[in-house]
């Protein structure tokens, strides 16, 4: 009895698999490529975010410091000048504490410094503005009389440095200008 069956396939042949497996590849390549660009689109914002905000706190602070001060440095080389543009600013607290802060260019860092003591506030300070090549000072102070603070104004140029290695955003730096103005009590209660 040689019957003649005919086989049913149960099963999908080698050509459907396969084909099956290249979508499912591509399909899980895309998700991982979208998951990786979402957390690092994530990271570099959340970078930003708190350079901005720790930025935008230390203005504040250094502004409070100024309103506050009593006494100023660097003071102009000469009664007639009134503008002293600095990396430096040197704030007498009152109590013969004086606060020194400075941007130091190699280390695009500003610094606290009390009591010989030396720590960074602010990393990433770079002081160049977009199209510019030399950097510009951090503070500007306009003095009354050759000796007084009328008045001084922050001025700082931040990135983020850990932003340089993002490469899915073509190594972008996106930069802070953060400025700000102070004047101390002294001076506007003189008025």
């Amino acid at each position: 009895m040689n019957r003649s069956r005919s086989r049913q396939r149960a099963g999908f042949s080698i050509p459907e698999l396969l084909i099956a497996l290249t979508i499912s590849v591509t399909l899980l390549l895309a998700t991982m490529f979208a998951l990786s660009v979402s957390f690092t689109a994530f990271q570099s914002t959340t970078r930003s975010v708190s350079t901005g905000v720790t930025g935008r706190i230390l203005v504040e602070r250094l502004q409070t410091l100024i309103r506050t001060g009593v006494d100023f440095g660097p003071l102009p080389g000469s009664p007639l000048d009134s503008i002293v543009s600095s990396d430096t600013i040197s704030i007498d607290m009152g109590n013969g504490q004086w606060v020194t802060l400075r941007w130091d260019e190699p280390t695009e860092a500003l610094y606290w410094e009390q009591n010989g003591d030396s720590w960074p506030l602010l990393e990433g300070v770079t002081q160049l503005p977009t199209g510019e090549t030399t950097p510009i000072a951090p503070f500007t102070m306009e003095f009354k009389d050759g000796r007084w603070l009328n008045r001084a104004v922050i001025d700082l140029v931040v990135e983020h440095d850990d932003a340089q290695d993002m490469t899915i955003e073509g190594d972008r730096n996106d930069q802070f200008r953060l400025i700000g103005s102070a004047m101390p009590r002294v001076t506007a209660w003189d008025r």
